[in-house]
C-alpha cells in the first residue's frame, strides 16, 4: 500500500479556526497512508505545535501577493519531499498553491473557510486570482454549504466542490471538568456566567454582545459576561469604550486568549457567538460537545449546525435586542437550557467529531490520488 505525502499550507499561523483544522489534520491522518509536510509563515501559535509533532516544517515569509518567495519555496518543498498532493487553506495561499501545483504538475486542493475570505472578491485582482484557482485547482473544499454557494456564484463548478464540515475531538469536553475561572475572577456560585469564545475581530460582533449584555443585566443583575479570545487592542479599543459607556464595569470581562477552553465552557451557563460573518465556527462545536446552551446568529454555516429551538437559539446578526432576549430566555429557564444542551451534544456526536472529519478528508485525498 502506497504512503502518500501531503503538503499542507496556510498563510497564517493563528490562533484561529483554519489553523486548528490544519493542526488536527496533521495529527489525525493515518500515518500508515499519509505523511504530512507543512509550509507556512513564521508564527507563535501553530508553528511550535507542529514542531512538537515532529513533522517537516518549512517556514517562509512574503510581503505581497506578487512576491515570488512563497510559491518558489513551495515548488522547492514539493520536489524535495516528493509531494503527491497539495492541500491549501485561505484565499492567498490557495492562489500560491495553484501556481506551485501548475509548475510541478502536482494536484492542488484548495479550502475556503468563510464568507469573510471573499469580502474583496469584486476587485479586479481578486477576481483574477479566483479565476486562476478555479481553472487550476483539482477540487475546492468548503466547510459549509453557504460557502459553497459563494464559490458557485464565482463560477466554480458545483461538482468540483466538496463540503466537509469541521470536527473536533470530543474527549476534552466529554466529562465534567473542574475549572478555576470563577475562582480567578472571584465570582460566587450564584453568579450566572455568559461567555463568548472568539478572538476580538470585526466579524465576531462584539459590540452587539456588549449591548446585549447591558440589556440582560437590567433583568439579571448577577449575570457576568466574558470575552474569551485573543485581544487585538486596535480593534478592542472601541469595544472596551462601549463597555465603559454602558456602565458595565466588571460585569463584562476580557479574559484574553486561554488554552483551557473545556474548563471555561464547563463553568458557563450560556454560550454566545454574536458573529456577523462566519463559516463553520469551531467554538460552536466546542460548546455543543460540552452540552452547553447556545445562543448564536443566523449567519454563514451556523444554521447548518444549530437547529433553532432544538440544539440552540438563533437570532438575526447585529440585533442586540434579539440576542439579549434569547440569553434572558435561557437564564430564566434552566430546564430549557439543559434540554438544548443535551440535544446539541447528541448532534455533535453524530455529525461533527474529529474522527468523522478526518475520515472524510482521507477519502477525498485518496479519490484524488488514486484517480486514473
Amino acid at each position: 500500500m502506497k504512503r502518500y505525502t501531503i503538503l499542507h499550507t496556510i498563510e497564517s499561523g493563528g490562533p484561529g479556526g483554519a489553523e486548528t483544522v490544519v493542526l488536527n489534520l496533521v495529527k489525525g491522518l493515518d500515518p500508515g497512508r499519509f505523511r504530512s509536510v507543512v509550509l507556512l509563515p513564521p508564527g507563535p501559535w501553530l508553528n511550535p505545535r507542529l514542531r512538537a509533532l515532529e513533522v517537516p516544517l518549512v517556514e517562509v515569509s512574503w510581503k505581497a501577493w506578487y512576491d515570488p518567495r512563497g510559491p518558489m519555496k513551495m515548488v522547492e518543498t514539493i520536489r524535495k519531499y516528493e509531494v503527491d498532493l497539495i492541500h491549501s487553506h485561505l484565499p492567498g495561499q490557495n492562489f500560491y498553491s495553484c501556481i506551485a501545483g501548475l509548475l510541478t504538475s502536482c494536484k492542488t486542493l484548495v479550502t475556503y473557510h468563510g464568507p469573510v475570505e471573499f469580502q474583496d472578491g469584486e476587485s479586479v485582482k481578486e477576481k483574477a486570482k479566483l479565476w486562476f484557482v478555479r481553472k487550476t485547482a483539482a477540487r475546492a473544499i468548503v466547510v459549509c454549504k453557504m460557502v459553497k454557494s459563494i464559490l458557485v456564484k464565482h463560477g466554480f463548478r458545483n461538482d468540483r466542490i466538496s463540503v466537509i464540515y469541521n470536527g473536533i475531538d470530543p474527549a476534552p469536553y466529554a466529562l465534567p471538568v473542574a475549572g478555576t475561572l470563577r475562582a480567578d475572577l472571584r465570582l460566587g456560585s450564584d453568579v450566572r456566567l455568559v461567555g463568548m469564545i472568539a478572538n476580538v475581530r470585526q466579524s465576531k460582533g462584539y459590540d452587539v454582545f456588549v449591548r446585549a449584555a447591558a440589556d440582560v443585566c437590567r433583568s439579571f443583575p448577577s449575570a457576568r459576561f466574558l470575552a474569551v479570545g485573543h485581544v487585538d487592542e486596535g480593534l478592542a479599543g472601541p469595544i472596551k469604550q462601549l463597555v465603559a459607556d454602558l456602565s458595565l464595569g466588571d460585569k463584562f470581562v476580557f479574559v484574553g486568549f486561554r488554552a483551557d477552553i473545556p474548563q471555561i465552557l464547563s463553568e458557563l451557563d450560556v454560550f454566545v457567538l454574536s458573529s456577523t460573518s462566519e463559516g463553520m465556527p469551531l467554538a460552536v462545536l466546542e460548546a455543543m460537545a460540552s452540552r452547553k446552551a447556545i445562543v448564536t446568529t443566523q449567519c454563514g454555516g451556523i444554521p447548518e449546525v444549530v437547529d433553532d429551538g432544538h440544539t440552540g437559539l438563533l437570532v438575526p446578526p447585529s440585533d442586540s435586542g434579539a440576542l439579549a432576549r434569547a440569553i434572558g430566555d435561557l437564564l430564566s429557564d434552566q430546564s430549557k437550557a439543559l434540554r438544548l444542551g443535551v440535544n446539541a451534544q447528541a448532534k455533535f456526536q453524530k455529525d461533527f467529531t474529529l474522527d468523522g472529519m478526518i475520515e472524510r478528508y482521507e477519502e477525498l485525498y485518496l479519490s484524488q490520488l488514486e484517480a486514473v
